[in-house]
């Protein structure tokens, strides 16, 4: 109705786009790692054989290709333009005495079952095939595999774990292939690596063994050591620390063979066959005074917007997939300091292309009795913007591996000295954990990062945490004293499924409650966390999506002593995320949660599930349009933009998704999906912030502009009958949005109107017997108010 027909046409223009428009940097010289670049080499250190190789009896193809190579073309797709002859050949791979090598000396002396036939030259136009080779350097995951890509054919990756004959050969059976199978029908690989640098080119000779036809023998030639290249721009506001290098014997917890060397930001991935480079960046940004000092999700989702300077808009104003990372450090969160970073997942509809690191939070606390407390803060920073960095090329947590969609099976590691895992859930904290970290990642995650298809790790590509090997946890059930309920703030109907209007925002609530006889210890942020997984799967379909929302926390763990009967809260939007709108259509939709609750992230002993608890799964059931109105704001509202400020609750950069949220209200003011626009507007009007602003080429942070008049219309309309207000909003987003709303509203000089606001709030809550605690805080916002004793 309004994305899919878009999505499928911009698809086959990114392909085209990457694959014409990257042919120059190829052809044009692309920087190697050999003699002229040795004191490069120190820093990355050298990866041996190891690298990215590509098909010797091809033209060179363009650098981004493989990457493009991932999106099929659409089957309405019209011929792509041709591109430019005159493709350099490769040199021919040797044999290791300066000869070609043939087909026999893969095999260096056995006699093959049947002749090989080799792969017929292609124009590579038409045609891609590249080789990665993982068997040596820093942390070799005895990996090899392939992208085969062809115009009209479509692609495929495959993938294949091998070791090291007594020859001299590495080989293997293929387990793992994505796309179109036909291309590569090998069942297993002979590969025989060859030529000394810097006299003679590397390459390799790879027999393809296939049970009911001739093997096929393919050769490659090495064009890099490096499975992916990345850019990287860093910025830092000014009552923030920047921390992005680290000298790996200034705290004296270490192993005890560490090197004695300094890496920064860039060689904690390019030291494992990532190269990272530093584009821009390191600009201070000044903090005006008229501002506080910590950041609100909307504050740091529009900075992200308007401050990038890589960003690019795609088809639609979208953004577009590519190889960069922004990452801002930035004082505080608004959660406090519990908070030490955020991966900002998307730009337009790209997304994992930035975070930011809060240096004023708890990776700045100096802990007591460290024998140098100054070096482990210093430590801790570098950890988190490698952490945060991690997320954006698409790993998760060391413990949650087992949440996701699969690419191949990753098992869950939270014993791992990896990166990706928190110091302060290791077994024996960060003392114990490390003792033992050596600053890689972990096997599996290099063998992700280096050899998994190119959508699932390039930043602005597939969601978040999409194929990291999903258990299908709802079919297993776990056992302990808690219980996971996913609710709504409404009646449900006959058929027990929940009414929602067209437009209208589906946002639940979460409920975690000890029912056990005796007190249970649980993370107070654990429903706020990325411990939480939830999917909506629409009737008549078979495969379920990941809800993800826009924003993933680092949070430092909050142990709090759940008493029998007591449960902890928290909100969750559902309708739109990464992925887009998940409810959208008109229909039926059911929606399943899933929570790892185990002890310090580890299964529980004996339980099959791996620790999760599930809620018991809901209908939710989408109306068709009350109006001609609703079905023409259709095509306007369910887009990325206009999501993301929906589910953040508003935002004071995203004009063009503002206008239309107006346009909701002035269209069709008495429909849910109003209130939710007015609200959003509300805010962006009436409650003080600040925003990245640029004059004169100087970025600096100041105070957005308000308007209380409008600010306080806007409010009107959406919190003018709180008990709608409440059945589309839910008790927990109705009572955040109204408190702020009247906090800005009091800041601005219109005292009566805050005051209005929240005595009819605490009536609403009342009436619809919410937890007495909560009404209580409301009331007391109330009388601070009334009494002007609010210091903002």
């Amino acid at each position: 109705m309004t994305t899919q027909e878009s999505s499928q046409r911009s698809e086959f223009d990114q392909l085209v786009s990457a694959v014409m428009g990257t042919i120059t940097r190829r052809l044009g010289g692309e920087r190697q790692t050999g003699p002229e670049t040795a004191a490069e080499g120190e820093a990355i250190a050298a990866t041996g054989r190891s690298g990215v190789y590509l098909r010797l009896d091809l033209p060179v193809p363009p650098a981004g290709l493989a990457q493009a190579a991932e999106a099929p073309p659409a089957a309405d797709a019209g011929p792509v333009a041709t591109a430019a002859a005159g493709f350099p050949w490769t040199a021919g791979a040797s044999s290791g005495n300066g000869e070609p090598a043939t087909s026999q000396q893969i095999v260096s002396g056995q006699a093959p079952a049947r002749a090989a036939e080799v792969a017929a030259p292609e124009s590579a136009v038409v045609s891609f095939e590249e080789l990665r080779v993982d068997v040596d350097g820093p942390a070799p995951t005895m990996t090899v595999s392939g992208t085969v890509w062809r115009l009209l054919s479509g692609r495929l990756t495959w993938l294949a774990k091998v070791r090291k004959e007594p020859n001299g050969t590495y080989t293997g059976p293929i387990r793992y292939r994505d796309g179109n199978t036909a291309l590569r029908p090998g069942t297993a690989i002979r590969v025989q690596l060859t030529g000394t640098p810097p006299l003679q080119p590397m390459g390799a000779l790879v027999t393809f063994v296939r049970p009911d036809a001739p093997d096929e023998v393919v050769r490659y030639a090495q064009v890099t050591p490096h499975f992916r290249e990345v850019e990287i721009e860093y910025d830092r506001v000014s009552d923030a620390e920047q921390t992005v290098e680290y000298a790996l014997h200034d705290h004296p917890v270490r192993p005890p063979d560490l090197p004695n060397t300094t890496l920064t930001v860039e060689d904690a991935f390019s030291r494992q066959g990532i190269r990272v480079t530093r584009t821009r960046g390191s600009n201070e940004i000044p903090l005006s005074e008229s501002v506080n000092g910590t950041w609100s999700d909307i504050e740091m989702h529009d900075a992200m917007q308007r401050h990038w300077s890589a960003w690019k808009p795609g088809p639609s104003g979208q953004g577009v997939a590519q190889w960069q990372v922004w990452t801002l450090f930035a004082g505080q969160h608004d959660d406090g300091p519990g908070l030490g970073g955020i991966m900002f997942d998307d730009i337009g509809t790209a997304q994992r292309q930035g975070c930011a690191v809060f240096s004023n939070s708890f990776i700045s606390e100096r802990p007591p009795n460290d024998p140098d407390p100054e070096a482990y803060v210093r430590r801790m920073r570098y950890w988190t913007a490698v952490h945060e960095i991690g997320h954006c090329f698409n790993l998760a947590h060391s413990w949650q591996k087992s949440l996701g969609t699969p690419w191949i099976a990753l098992r869950n590691e939270p014993h791992a000295f990896s990166f990706m895992n928190y110091p302060h859930r290791f077994e024996g904290g960060p003392q114990a954990f490390f003792s033992g970290f050596r600053y890689f990642f972990s096997e599996d995650e290099l063998r992700f990062l280096r050899h998994a298809p190119a959508r699932f790790v390039q930043q602005g590509n597939i969601p978040w945490f999409d194929h990291h090997g999903f258990e299908q946890a709802r079919h297993l059930a776990g056992t302990g004293p808690l219980k996971l309920t996913l609710r709504f703030n409404r009646d449900a109907d006959r058929q027990q499924a929940y009414r929602f209007g067209m437009l209208e925002p589906v946002i639940g609530e979460l409920k975690l409650t000890n029912t056990s006889q005796v007190p249970t210890m649980v993370n107070r942020a654990t429903l706020h966390s990325d411990e939480l997984s939830i999917l909506v799967q629409r009737e008549g379909t078979t495969e379920a999506r990941v809800v993800q929302p826009y924003l993933r926390y680092c949070l430092r763990p909050e142990p709090v002593l759940l008493q029998p009967g007591e449960s902890l809260y928290e909100q969750v939007v559902l309708s739109s995320g990464l992925g887009g709108w998940q409810i959208s259509e008109p229909g039926a939709y059911r929606v399943y949660a899933a929570l790892r609750s185990a002890q310090d992230g580890a299964s529980a002993a004996g339980d099959s599930s791996g620790g999760q608890i599930l809620a018991d799964p809901i209908t939710v059931r989408v109306e068709r349009p009350a109006s001609r109105d609703q079905e023409r704001l259709a095509d306007d509202v369910f887009t990325d933009t206009v999501g993301r400020v929906l589910a953040l609750g508003g935002s004071r950069v995203l004009d063009d998704a503002n206008d239309v949220l107006r346009e909701v209200t002035e269209r069709i003011p008495d429909t849910a999906v109003a209130r939710h626009s007015a609200a959003c507007l509300a805010t962006a009007a009436a409650v003080p912030g600040k925003v990245l602003t640029t004059r004169d080429g100087a970025v600096s942070v100041e105070a957005a502009g308000t308007d209380a008049e409008a600010g306080g219309q806007l409010a009107e309309q959406a919190y003018g009958d709180l008990g709608a207000a409440a059945n589309t909003f839910g008790h927990i987003r109705l009572t955040n949005d109204v408190t702020r709303a009247a906090a800005g509203l009091d800041e601005l000089g219109r005292r009566d109107s805050a005051t209005h606001l929240l005595d009819g709030l605490v009536h609403t809550l009342e009436e619809r017997q919410v937890k007495p605690e909560v009404v209580r805080k409301v009331q007391w916002e109330r009388q601070q108010i009334a009494e002007g004793h609010t210091d903002r």
